[in-house]
């Protein structure tokens, strides 16, 4: 039985096969079109929300929060007012742990743009963590080890250098929180002043 006329007809009887072509490619254009169209919207729609994100993380009130909150840490025992000024940080962690578990960001993306500074400052803030559980009687507040598991198992997947967060490690990771937090609020500020920047004294008169 001959199912498709291969006479070349165009137009008429024998033409159907042509068609039914002419309408498949049709579909499958439209459908890459689509497709296309909705990965552009994806991909503008993900550096939208990375951008949120990194801008409420970057910004000079989360900079002013990290650094009372190192220098607490530094300098104060674990307390409640230290929990209070921790809560800014761990809300934020806490909200990409919950955007990640419902599928609006990837733990990639996470990684790479905040993936340390969470196991980072998990390890600092687990004693007022525990004393916040404690107080308000909430066992999993601030539960992010899903997250921080997740993140772990990214990086060794990518040949990351392994984070070491043992205790002995911990002051020299509180410091270097201090140290870069008090840059930037002095860079923040020094902008804010309107000064423009010049080079040494000495380099000038050289």
């Amino acid at each position: 039985m001959q199912l498709i006329n291969w006479s070349g007809a165009l137009i008429g009887p024998g033409s159907e096969w042509f068609w039914a072509a002419a309408q498949f490619v049709v579909v499958v254009l439209t459908l890459l079109g689509i497709y296309r169209q909705l990965k552009s919207q994806g991909s503008a729609n993900a550096l939208q929300r990375i951008g949120a994100l990194e801008g409420q993380y970057s910004s000079p009130r989360m900079c002013h929060a990290r650094l009372v909150l190192a220098l607490h840490l530094k300098y104060e025992q674990p307390d409640m007012a230290g929990y209070t000024k921790a809560m800014p940080l761990l809300d934020f962690f806490t909200n990409l742990a919950n955007l990640e578990e419902e599928g609006f960001i990837s733990v990639k993306e996470i990684a790479s743009n905040w993936g340390r500074s969470i196991q980072i400052w998990s390890a600092l803030t687990a004693p007022l963590v525990a004393l916040g559980r404690q107080n308000e009687d909430i066992p999993d507040l601030y539960n992010n080890e899903t997250l921080i598991a997740k993140l772990r198992a990214f990086e060794q997947t990518r040949g990351y250098p392994p984070l070491v967060l043992a205790s002995e490690a911990l002051p020299g990771l509180l410091d270097y929180a201090i140290a870069t937090n008090t840059v930037k609020l002095q860079q923040e500020a020094a902008w804010q002043s309107g000064v423009i920047p010049s080079p040494p004294p000495s380099v000038s008169a050289a």
